[in-house]
């Protein structure tokens, strides 16, 4: 228990020491994993309850992402995951889910219901998928990004390599295990752990939680954003998790037209102390309402080396009145300026050859302490709650 009275003597500093997994306390663990711009962040509670988020890109290489899920779960004292919450069917969030089922037993299965992106359900000015084509408001296709004609329509239905077919997958890998679909207003809780679903399949909440129903400022000015990088994003299931003091905002992919419902005109959420990036910090989400609404002290960006982490939501997050910190499981490419210090990140290397897949653990006390842990060299930094 050195190691505790260190953190706590050094509250609000931050110290470079290796810090290795602490027997049970009251601390919640939360994990962004390094599974290379894909979704996957595990929590742990003080009796080793867990839940994951997103099952992260197909497996590819020596070292996939389904084993370092595996293996951050088994460093953490686990032998299964009680709950797996899908956020979207998009292959970066659910494509792992076949390895890691091999790695590891889940218990439940949540998500928001059948998989939205389906031919013709993409709005004009959107990215190109397989499985869906960029239609203009007469429902006639329009111009593929980069060419002068349509895509042609699929032979193939689902396509190979779809998010219509990842879900058919997805759902055969569920099989007959225990499954459930939320709707926004829904709850989890476990062991301490609340969490309330915000959104899900595209519909907020009706009404504010506690503590939240302002009119954010930046509403007046916010228009609606053409693409959103495919509809499955816009319908991501979206989870406000309290632990004690502590509020945490995990959106999956929640885009900026999906966010302007969720907080304007009325801010229903309220605000959080750790933001796990919506998006990977991409540019079509993270919305001025959203990050005035929310006002995060902590915001984790869960980014690859060319993917996320746009250098105007960046600059969004940090010049919130909240604001403490930045951490990044990727350097940014073409933005080192924004990085800020290289001990906050996980990854700092451009080279992705020699990426070694370090992770970013946060430890977050009932009292509000919450205490940041760069697995790759032990820099860690504690942030007093109040």
């Amino acid at each position: 228990m050195i190691r505790k009275s260190i953190l706590t003597l050094l509250a609000g500093a931050a110290v470079i020491a290796p810090l290795p997994v602490l027997a049970a306390d009251d601390a919640l663990q939360m994990v962004a994993i390094d599974v290379e711009g894909g979704g996957g962040t595990l929590f742990v509670t003080p009796h080793g309850k867990s839940v994951l988020i997103d099952t992260a890109n197909p497996d590819r290489g020596e070292h996939p992402n389904s084993e370092n899920i595996d293996k951050t779960a088994r460093m953490l004292g686990l032998k299964k995951i009680d709950y797996l919450i899908t956020t979207h069917y998009h292959s970066d969030h659910i494509g792992g889910l076949e390895g890691v089922l091999r790695r590891i037993p889940i218990g439940t299965f949540i998500d928001h219901g059948p998989n939205r992106e389906l031919p013709g359900t993409q709005g004009p000015g959107g990215m190109i998928g397989p499985d869906w084509r960029t239609v203009g408001p007469d429902g006639r296709p329009l111009p593929g990004r980069g060419s002068t004609t349509p895509p042609p329509p699929p032979t193939v239905i689902p396509p190979p390599g779809s998010t219509a077919a990842g879900y058919a997958r997805y759902v055969g890998l569920i099989g007959k295990s225990p499954h459930r679909v939320v709707k926004a207003g829904d709850r989890l809780d476990l062991d301490g752990m609340h969490i309330l679903f915000v959104d899900a399949d595209g519909e907020p909440l009706a009404t504010p939680v506690k503590g939240a129903g302002e009119k954010p400022a930046a509403c007046a000015a916010m228009q609606p954003m053409v693409p959103n990088g495919g509809e499955e994003n816009s319908r991501s299931t979206s989870s406000l998790i309290t632990y004690g003091k502590v509020k945490i905002a995990a959106f999956g992919d929640l885009t900026w037209n999906s966010e302007m419902k969720l907080f304007c005109p009325v801010d229903k959420v309220g605000k959080v102390d750790i933001l796990l990036a919506s998006h990977h910090g991409l540019q079509f989400s993270n919305s001025p309402a959203q990050v005035e609404s929310l006002q995060p002290k902590i915001v984790i960006v869960g980014n690859a080396i060319g993917k996320g982490d746009d250098p105007d939501r960046v600059k969004s997050y940090m010049a919130n009145p909240r604001f403490q910190g930045i951490w990044h499981l990727h350097v940014s490419r073409g933005h080192d300026d924004l990085d800020g210090d290289i001990n906050m990140i996980a990854n700092p290397d451009h080279d992705q050859a020699k990426d070694k897949t370090y992770n970013l653990r946060l430890r977050i006390r009932p009292n509000g302490e919450i205490t940041v842990i760069n697995e790759r060299n032990g820099y860690n930094k504690t942030y007093k709650g109040g």
